[in-house]
């Protein structure tokens, strides 16, 4: 029946008065929810930048990849020896005595060198892990941008409808401030009979100042739902943002909780999955790795600087593989023990992600049909506060005039009227968070 009687709210929006609305320019162009929601996706400073952020993250993937594929590095070099190295070698070798050493300079006072080194990987585990990791990383940086644009649009829907309420809110006191300015005319009339005395008058004045008061009020809130609506679009601020009014509330079904459906589910999953990813790339640092190393250098040599143009140039090369295994205690013990410890966490964190989301989706489900009942009697305390405004009216025609009474018709109107608007207001966050929760 709760179901039925929310649904049958949704469908039937009453509203207070007859063309309860802004005024507004009709050469200006409208502001549906539609328009503002678009703007807001190019314009939002956060999302633009959390989309950088997706950038980077494709960059730092391809540049894992790279790693794969052979590097190859041009070098070249000219010294100037001012003191030629020296290589000691046994005096054996050129016939002198057993245990003796003969100095020889190696090399000229101009050397020179250029060429090219070539590095291919062939078995590198921990490259390998590197680029799945990077590729989990540029997925979570897109997850987390999908979950800020959601919580964008989510904002943006409460800060329009607020905008809607507070319009109509407006309209609202300044026909109560209208209405009672007749009422003031009539009190006025009889105290310039001798009917009333001074204090009748003034005691109605004051009435008439206090809702001139809350249209002040209202008006100051609608400006702070406008100034909401554009902080979240990323509008500039200072410029004029009329609002197409809107007579419907969108069409709910409250439908039962998924976890999969919720906005950061993604972003979360993917935190778990890089914490493992992470976990398995530091145990990829214990394997060994082999590469094939080649190299090609003409190397040249000369007592004086021209050697590059005068003297000849010698070519050496080679190609050959290389084998290496860390040995490093850390690297194969501690770090991936504290990787593995950093993915259970996340995993426990997921799993208390999706239990308090779910807890917050009940309560909103609670709240949102709370607030639909709400509106229901605040509608009907609305009603007898009208009327008993009316009824107060026609008895000051008559010339029956009970401040008392009057004082309390009119804080009962008030608050019946600020209730009712309060209502609404929680009816929308309520109804856009819980269609937030589900991906709606």
């Amino acid at each position: 029946m709760k179901t039925v009687a929310l649904l049958l709210l949704l469908a039937f929006h009453v509203r207070v008065a007859a063309g309860q609305s802004m005024p507004v320019n009709n050469n200006a162009p409208q502001w549906t929810l539609e328009k503002c929601l678009e703007y807001a996706i190019t314009h939002n400073q956060d999302v633009l930048a959390q989309k950088q952020l997706v950038q980077a993250g494709m960059q730092d993937r391809k540049a894992a990849v790279t790693q794969l594929v052979p590097e190859l590095s041009l070098k070249g070099a000219i010294n100037n020896y001012w003191k030629i190295p020296v290589q000691v070698f046994p005096g054996e070798l050129v016939n002198q005595p057993a245990g003796t050493f003969v100095p020889v300079r190696m090399g000229t006072p101009w050397m020179g060198n250029y060429g090219v080194d070539a590095d291919l990987p062939l078995v590198d585990v921990q490259t390998w892990q590197r680029i799945k990791l990077a590729r989990l990383q540029e997925q979570g940086a897109q997850a987390e941008y999908n979950s800020l644009l959601k919580t964008l649009l989510k904002n943006v829907r409460i800060a329009w409808y607020s905008v809607q309420q507070q319009q109509e809110y407006v309209t609202v006191t300044s026909g109560l401030q209208e209405n009672y300015e007749h009422v003031h005319q009539l009190i006025s009339r009889q105290f310039d009979k001798g009917l009333i005395d001074k204090i009748v008058l003034n005691q109605s004045a004051t009435l008439l100042k206090n809702r001139e008061a809350e249209h002040i009020k209202a008006v100051a809130g609608l400006q702070q739902s406008y100034l909401d609506l554009k902080f979240w679009m990323g509008f500039p601020l200072e410029d004029t943002l009329p609002v197409t009014p809107s007579d419907n509330l969108p069409e709910l079904a409250v439908a039962g909780f998924r976890a999969e459906e919720l906005p950061g589910y993604e972003a979360e999953l993917l935190k778990v999955t890089t914490a493992r990813q992470d976990y398995r790339s530091s145990l990829s640092a214990i394997y060994p790795s082999l590469h094939v190393k080649g190299s090609w250098e003409q190397l040249g040599f000369g007592d004086k600087s021209n050697f590059i143009t005068r003297s000849p140039w010698f070519t050496v090369g080679f190609i050959g593989l290389q084998l290496s295994m860390p040995l490093s205690l850390s690297r194969t013990t501690y770090t991936p023990r504290s990787r593995k410890a950093r993915w259970e966490a996340a995993g426990q964190q997921f799993k208390r992600y999706t239990s308090q989301q779910e807890k917050k989706y009940r309560q909103e489900k609670v709240l949102l049909e709370q607030a639909a009942e709400n509106i229901r009697l605040q509608q009907e305390n609305t009603r007898l506060a009208t009327e008993n405004e009316q009824l107060t009216t026609l008895k000051i025609n008559k010339g029956i005039i009970d401040m008392i009474q009057l004082k309390e018709v009119q804080t009962d109107l008030y608050k019946a009227q600020e209730q009712l608007n309060e209502a609404r207001m929680d009816f929308f966050r309520h109804y856009t968070e819980i269609n937030y929760l589900q991906n709606k």
